[in-house]
């Protein structure tokens, strides 16, 4: 092109003469020269807002969506639009990862009594300490089968204690449940719900519970959305972190869900629930408590 030879020359030679010998007018020269400067700060513009979010991308471990991205890119002060990240994200391959979901065949006897439902679907706390909900989740690994017992605060979805076994017996519950209350204490009134899991209709795990003034409750049978923001966090934790491992050893395990439970999910997480905050920053805006 004309106007690119010209660019190309004009530290060796006069714009004003060669834009004479290519028969062009000198100010059609210099507005395509504008045109060009201002054509190239807005692809500078473009990749820096294309690395903002392959950034936000990154740090939340190839698992947001644009939602969660908008509001991660908000709190660091940049405004972008559902849209425009969609179209980023779209355009550069930025998807959440996922895998194949498995689970194998949950069994048990339970020789303690089951609880009438207290929380009945209503999964907000006013407070801490005032309502924790559990589960059991099965992890694949080399190994075989791992289990994962879990406690969240629903005060502010925080994962206060969890266990990961070979085995899926009371023991495991009774070690998350260890955790949850050495970490976060127990009010008076504290309601502990969960399914109908053998483990948690154990006479050891209900003993455990009254032993600390914890109140007992359960869903009713068949009914998973009696317990559903744990069923919830176990397949944001599956979706997230475990479809796209693969464990080899027991301590991959307990050291990836450390990294995902403490690293990640309470303390960077965002939570739509929550106002798109983190389960700790949540805590700490809102009751100001500073336990680990």
């Amino acid at each position: 092109m004309k106007y690119e030879a010209i660019s190309r020359n004009s530290a060796r030679f006069p714009v004003k003469k060669m834009c004479e010998v290519f028969g062009l007018h000198v100010t059609n020269y210099y507005r395509w020269k504008q045109y060009q400067k201002k054509r190239e700060e807005k692809r500078e513009q473009e990749l820096g807002l294309v690395c903002l979010v392959e950034s936000a991308f990154l740090e939340s471990d190839k698992t947001y969506g644009y939602r969660a991205i908008k509001k991660a890119l908000e709190q660091k002060g940049t405004e972008l639009s559902e849209y425009k990240i969609r179209k980023i994200m779209r355009e550069n391959g930025f998807y959440p990862e996922t895998r194949k979901k498995y689970k194998p065949y949950r069994k048990g006897k339970a020789d303690g009594k089951y609880y009438r439902n207290l929380i009945q679907q209503n999964f907000k706390a006013e407070k801490r300490n005032q309502v924790w909900v559990g589960d059991i989740t099965y992890l694949k690994t080399k190994l075989g089968w791992v289990y994962l017992a879990a406690v969240i605060d629903l005060y502010n979805r925080e994962v206060i204690g969890y266990a990961v076994s070979k085995k899926i017996d009371t023991e495991l519950v009774k070690q998350a449940l260890g955790n949850a209350i050495g970490r976060s204490g127990v009010a008076e009134g504290l309601v502990f719900h969960s399914d109908r899991g053998s483990q948690y209709a154990s006479r050891g795990y209900q003993k455990m519970l009254a032993e600390h003034g914890i109140k007992g409750s359960m869903s009713k049978p068949g009914c998973p959305y009696d317990n559903a923001s744990m069923e919830s966090f176990f397949a944001t934790l599956k979706k997230e972190r475990i479809y796209r491992r693969e464990y080899v050893t027991m301590e991959e395990v307990k050291a990836d869900m450390f990294r995902y439970i403490e690293l990640f999910y309470n303390r960077k997480r965002l939570h739509s629930v929550l106002g798109y905050m983190s389960p700790v920053e949540y805590r700490l805006k809102y009751d100001g408590s500073k336990v680990a």
